[in-house]
């Protein structure tokens, strides 16, 4: 067990010694993209890759409401259901 934790306290510090210099790199090329002026406009690129995301995000939505819906409609079901065993009693 140590020696899987000795492992991952290597990898942990790989990883972020690979990150940070990348976070870094990318603060700098989007802040040079920005141009003079600092009104840098969103390439086409850019905003297919944030439709996408927008798309799966509300492809995501749809199963959510409908698992919710059905929570919501079993819970009332049986609310009902006691409600009803009570009073016939």
């Amino acid at each position: 067990m140590k020696a899987y934790l000795g492992r991952l306290m290597i990898l942990k510090r790989r990883v972020t010694s690979a990150l940070i210099p990348l976070l870094f790199t990318a603060t700098l090329a989007s802040a040079d993209t920005a141009g003079a002026n600092g009104a840098g406009g969103l390439s086409p690129l850019t905003m297919i890759f944030l439709g996408l995301l927008a798309a799966i995000i509300l492809l995501q939505l749809i199963p959510a409401l409908v698992l919710f819906g059905s929570l919501v409609m079993a819970v009332f079901k049986r609310s009902g259901k006691k409600a009803e065993a009570a009073s016939s009693d």
